[in-house]
């Protein structure tokens, strides 16, 4: 019999690529990552690791595990959520992740429509960034998420989590009050000779930052860089750059930024929420899930 803990183990190495990685999102201590590896292979008699130089590498047979190790966990959630189902009660202790501007705007409207329906539910909420909360919504830290992606970079699909898009949101240029690129509709093109306020801990924004001006034939020059769009704001105000925001961080904007859509290249980002894979239909998740599509639908 293989024991479902060290192949979730198993599968959150072909993740994160160490020992130390995995154990960090399991919390655990690299050696016991190490002594439970090692007993899964007594335990299907074959070998599951080896090295290249420095670096772990899965064999065959492990890989092999691996894919039916998200169909084992996605059956269990399954499992666990249609038991639940039998009770209809939406109670007990749910773990909400969310990124800043989501946790700012469509997350406090959700909670409270949860605890006015659902009072014996409790929703926690902890701040992640999308792939933080991947992480530890695989490894069961969390039972909901909110993520985001942005259309220009490739999206990796995750065997083990089921998303629900909530909203798309557009990316706008900030530009200072006296700006006036002359290009209407506006291109990033018109902007090319602006310094750029980029933002600091939001990667995936970098690089979409980075692509888009690519694609519009320049190098954005980033002066300065923040990961609080108060201060992103407040730069752009002085104005010592342009930025490029989503629409959810605007409460902080001051009212004389300029605001505005590119018309080329078109760009956005789509928010979503994640959830391990079968457990959908749980009910906890999906009163909050139900109570986080109206949020949007009232934010959209």
């Amino acid at each position: 019999m293989l024991d479902v803990r060290r192949l979730r183990l198993l599968r959150e190495l072909s993740a994160h690529g160490t020992i130390a990685a995995t154990a960090r999102s399991c919390a655990l201590t690299p050696s016991a990552v190490s002594q439970q590896l090692s007993l899964l292979e007594r335990e299907v008699g074959v070998p599951l690791l080896f090295r290249e130089g420095r670096v772990l590498v899965l064999t065959e047979a492990a890989r092999v595990l691996v894919t039916h190790t998200e169909r084992i966990l996605a059956d269990l959630e399954r499992a666990r959520a249609e038991v639940a189902e039998l009770t209809s009660a939406v109670r007990g202790v749910l773990h909400l992740a969310a990124f800043p501007t989501a946790a700012r705007t469509l997350v406090p409207g959700a909670i409270t429509d949860c605890r006015e329906a659902h009072p014996d539910l409790r929703v926690l909420l902890a701040e992640r960034s999308s792939p933080e909360a991947v992480t530890e919504l695989k490894a069961g830290g969390i039972d909901l998420a909110l993520i985001h992606e942005y259309n220009l970079l490739p999206r990796v699909r995750d065997a083990g989590v089921d998303t629900e898009p909530l909203a798309r949101e557009p990316l706008l240029a900030a530009l200072p009050p006296g700006l006036h690129p002359g290009t209407r509709p506006l291109t990033l093109e018109a902007l090319a000779d602006q310094p750029w306020i980029a933002p600091h801990g939001d990667e995936a924004l970098r690089a979409m930052l980075e692509r888009a001006c690519g694609m519009a034939g320049f190098s954005p020059r980033v002066d300065y860089v923040s990961s609080d769009y108060t201060a992103i704001f407040a730069l752009v105000r002085a104005g010592l750059g342009v930025s490029l925001v989503p629409r959810m961080a605007l409460e902080t904007a001051a009212e004389d930024i300029r605001l505005t859509e590119l018309a080329e290249p078109e760009l956005h980002r789509t928010v979503s929420a994640a959830m391990r894979a079968g457990s959908r239909t749980s009910p906890p998740i999906a009163a909050l899930l139900a109570a986080l599509r109206r949020t949007a639908a009232e934010y959209a």
